[in-house]
């Protein structure tokens, strides 16, 4: 799953996880890429102009101080507590996250 935050109405924001979902679905065979995933991911980061955001300590914190209950996968609770501490959208159509009332989610 990869999920893209939105600030304001003009930036695009990836968080850096996405870029490790992409590889292992890549790797998995769960979806096929036209290049090498790491090629493909910094290619479609550059031509849209989307600004990948780091994971630092307090991400790492709030990931695991979400309200309860949530996903149990890490790559879940770290997209979700970026979108949290840089106040953006959540673009998903994972439910479970649609459904959690503590981020700002779009379909």
């Amino acid at each position: 799953m990869w999920l893209i935050h939105i600030r304001g109405d003009s930036e695009v924001c990836v968080s850096s996880i996405s870029c490790a979902e992409i590889a292992m679905a890549s790797e998995r065979g769960r979806i096929e890429l036209d290049r090498h995933w790491k090629i493909w991911f910094r290619h479609y980061i550059s031509i849209n102009a989307w600004k990948c955001l780091a994971i630092d300590l307090k991400i790492i914190e709030e990931a695991y101080s979400l309200p309860e209950p949530f996903h149990r996968d890490p790559a879940d609770r770290i997209i979700v507590a970026t979108a949290r501490i840089h106040s953006c959208n959540l673009i998903t159509a994972d439910k479970k996250i649609l459904e959690f009332p503590h981020v700002n989610t779009t379909w």
